[in-house]
């Protein structure tokens, strides 16, 4: 239950309107202030997740990005190369999903978060091609426009 406490979903926040509504009426000459401790409260658990959130994603894509640059390293030729990155790619992908569909409040939210996530390696992957040189950084070009496509 206290693991959920920072997520914004409707049980937490029917517990905290409550806690609006009752305590005043216990506390009369606390009204004014409980009213305003639940909207800071809110404000603050909104803003940590987000920012937890982030963290998360460049956590994800930097481990991935981390994972692409040693196969990238160790591969024989392009195609071995190219298959290893994309396998990476794809459990980036997935676990992008995962994390969207568990923290998205609804589709079009699910939809962002992912898109956030997608948006955040072809970033990564840009930046980091210009550190390799010849067929290495052409696997990264491509799965770079592979994500911009999917996006």
């Amino acid at each position: 239950m206290f693991e959920d406490i920072g997520r914004p979903n409707l049980t937490n926040l029917l517990v905290l309107g409550a806690i609006g509504v009752v305590l005043p009426k216990l506390l009369p000459n606390m009204g004014p202030a409980v009213g305003t401790a639940v909207k800071i409260v809110i404000d603050l658990l909104t803003e940590s997740e987000a920012e937890a959130a982030e963290e998360l994603v460049e956590a994800l894509v930097s481990s991935t990005m981390a994972e692409i640059n040693s196969h990238l390293a160790a591969a024989v030729g392009p195609e071995e190369g190219r298959r290893v990155a994309e396998h990476s790619v794809g459990q980036f992908k997935h676990k992008a999903r995962q994390r969207s569909d568990r923290w998205g409040s609804d589709d079009k939210d699910r939809h962002r978060r992912y898109h956030r996530h997608l948006t955040t390696l072809r970033k990564e992957m840009e930046r980091a091609s210009l550190g390799h040189e010849d067929w290495q950084r052409n696997v990264l070009d491509d799965l770079g426009e592979i994500i911009e496509e999917v996006a």
